[in-house]
């Protein structure tokens, strides 16, 4: 069976992500693996007067609970899915987003371009232009505006 990674950051965007990514699901009789990523916000490391800052992840990955409803969001988008026949797990982690997208073993990741115009993305030094190089199955990209 195909499944599809399709990455919530629950923005107004990923409810569309989301329908659309289950019409496809159902057609192509795919399950849907729904991701929501909870980043560790970014450690400012001072490396001396003439170096300037370094801006990384704090280390080690550890962060507190993200938002308490994000499960419930998470259930939620997955609810959808399930009423309308498609097989949907829920997937909620602490980590980088780029590297958890990619660890996941699926056959098509989904993802939600917030633009008007997906390839606008590609240029803008975002998750695209770090998942493009090292992605290894296919990526949809869905546009947050739907044309009906």
């Amino acid at each position: 069976m195909k499944t599809f990674l399709v990455a919530v950051d629950f923005s107004e965007a990923a409810n569309l992500v989301v329908e659309k990514a289950g019409g496809l699901a159902r057609q192509l009789s795919a399950r849907i693996v729904l991701l929501h990523v909870f980043e560790p916000k970014p450690a400012y490391v001072p490396m001396g007067e003439t170096a300037g800052v370094v801006i990384g992840a704090a280390w080690p990955l550890t962060t507190p609970q993200g938002p308490p409803d994000q499960e419930t969001r998470l259930n939620s988008l997955a609810d959808v899915l399930k009423a309308a026949g498609v097989e949907v797990e829920c997937v909620a982690v602490v980590g980088l987003l780029v590297d958890e997208i990619l660890e996941q073993s699926v056959k098509y990741i989904i993802l939600g371009s917030r633009g008007h115009v997906a390839a606008q993305h590609f240029l803008s030094g975002n998750v695209f232009t770090e998942i493009v190089p090292r992605l290894t199955c296919p990526m949809i990209v869905i546009p947050a505006k739907s044309d009906g």
